[in-house]
């Protein structure tokens, strides 16, 4: 598990400097951030956020796996008391850059999500999970335990992911969706199904208190990063109506409220 969890690590940290990353904190979409916290969130899964937390200020909020940090820097803007997370240092060093040029007073610590070692039981409010935290996730079990064992009695965890559903299928867009696996066959980044991530929550003592199945609402849930630099604006317009792409049809994101009992 060390060797492996250091080549995950290695990953995050060479992944960091990628294009992709390196566009997520320039100085426009930061400021798009700042003017707008929510837009770092899907909508509906802000609107459950605020369902459940509706008032985030100086509550404490943990964020596993925080990747670039987009979610940590708007609930700090919200007023939450924000603990940042992540395997990868070098993620983290650029996330805690930003924070100082922005004057928020957020927490950074390096750890892996399934363990949580350096997150003291029974601290936090709510903790969030965003997409691409479960790609890597080796123990599902073990994170779930650990999420619950570090929120406060009552306490709320959102988890945000690709849904499951789309693993049988090719993902073209544009095209009619074409099965080329089977749900129940895992892939090394599609890893889970839909009842591993309830059955995990549930056996850590979870209960669950609502899902959602969310629409994709931009291009970047099809494209890489490279490949929508190529596309046509106005016709990219309409790729999340599945009139148009047959693949929108499918729900692109999943979303798991669960509470500490």
């Amino acid at each position: 598990m060390n060797d492996w969890l250091e080549q995950v690590k290695s990953s995050w940290n060479h992944t960091s400097d990628s294009d992709w990353y390196q566009s997520l904190r320039t100085d426009q979409k930061i400021g798009e951030l700042i003017k707008e916290p929510e837009s770092a969130f899907h909508p509906d899964v802000f609107r459950l956020i605020k369902k459940y937390i509706p008032d985030l200020r100086s509550k404490k909020v943990l964020l596993p796996s925080s990747g670039d940090n987009h979610a940590a820097f708007a609930l700090s803007l919200m007023g939450a008391n924000v603990t940042s997370s992540d395997i990868s240092e070098k993620q983290l060093e650029h996330a805690q850059d930003i924070s100082k040029k922005l004057k928020l007073d957020i927490c950074f610590i390096c750890d892996d999500t399934m363990r949580l070692s350096n997150i003291e039981d029974n601290s936090f409010d709510f903790v969030y999970t965003s997409n691409g935290t479960h790609t890597w996730i080796k123990d599902l079990e073990s994170m779930y335990k650990n999420i619950y064992r570090v929120l406060k009695p009552t306490g709320i965890s959102i988890m945000y992911d690709i849904h499951p559903f789309n693993r049988p299928f090719s993902g073209d867009p544009w095209k009619t969706p074409e099965i080329i696996k089977s749900y129940y066959d895992l892939t090394p980044r599609l890893h889970w199904r839909v009842q591993d991530l309830v059955n995990a929550m549930a056996n850590a003592r979870f209960s669950i208190k609502e899902m959602a199945e969310l629409k994709a609402v931009n291009a970047s849930f099809w494209f890489s990063y490279d490949e929508l630099l190529k596309q046509d604006e106005k016709k990219i317009e309409k790729i999340n109506d599945w009139k148009f792409n047959p693949m929108a049809a499918l729900p692109a994101w999943i979303s798991i409220v669960a509470q500490k009992s």
